[in-house]
């Protein structure tokens, strides 16, 4: 399924007679739900977290705490991750919410790993990090998920009554537009 089925499907429930055959056809109903998809898409996956977009994504360390502190080596904020955490992470751009901290196994398979304590802050730039304790860690997280043919039907049936929603709030009808239904002439 294409995303412009999923809005043709969105626009349909709204009672819009006018498709859309791509987001980049020029129409008010496509540069309306080309502006919404991805904000909505990635709503609905921060809400239900499912388990087809999580993904293992390793880090990279970009501050590392001293051995020790003293009046030679004070702690520096631009140079060193928060007190008490050993290492700070750049959370990878894919990452949408980070779920767990795992470590990385070195010499032996870890078959259980268990999760770290970690902590997600806004670093410089208003870019998240992610603070722990562990040199090699592991992240489990909901990672952006562009491609609808491998969405789960429940969350593309979501999609379709996110996206009917807030379609509805700039298509459906007013009120003294809407043609007189024959059951009920009031």
């Amino acid at each position: 399924m294409k995303p412009e089925d999923i809005v043709n499907q969105a626009l349909e429930i709204i009672g819009h007679e006018q498709r859309i055959g791509s987001f980049w056809d020029g129409s008010p109903e496509a540069v309306v739900a080309r502006d919404m998809w991805s904000e909505t898409r990635d709503a609905l996956l921060v809400r239900t977290q499912p388990e087809w977009a999580r993904e293992d994504v390793p880090l990279m360390v970009s501050k590392t705490a001293p051995a020790y502190y003293d009046e030679q080596t004070p702690w520096e904020p631009a140079l060193y991750p928060d007190m008490p955490w050993l290492y700070e992470y750049a959370q990878p751009e894919e990452c949408l919410v980070p779920l767990a901290l795992k470590p990385r196994a070195h010499t032996m398979p870890i078959w259980r790993p268990r999760a770290m304590r970690f902590r997600v802050k806004t670093g410089t730039n208003q870019t998240y990090v992610l603070l722990g304790n562990d040199p090699a860690p592991i992240l489990t997280c909901i990672v952006h998920t562009h491609d609808p043919a491998i969405w789960y039907e429940d969350f593309i049936e979501l999609m379709v009554m996110a996206l009917s929603k807030k379609l509805e709030r700039r298509f459906a009808p007013h009120p003294q537009e809407r043609k007189p239904d024959a059951n009920n002439p009031g």
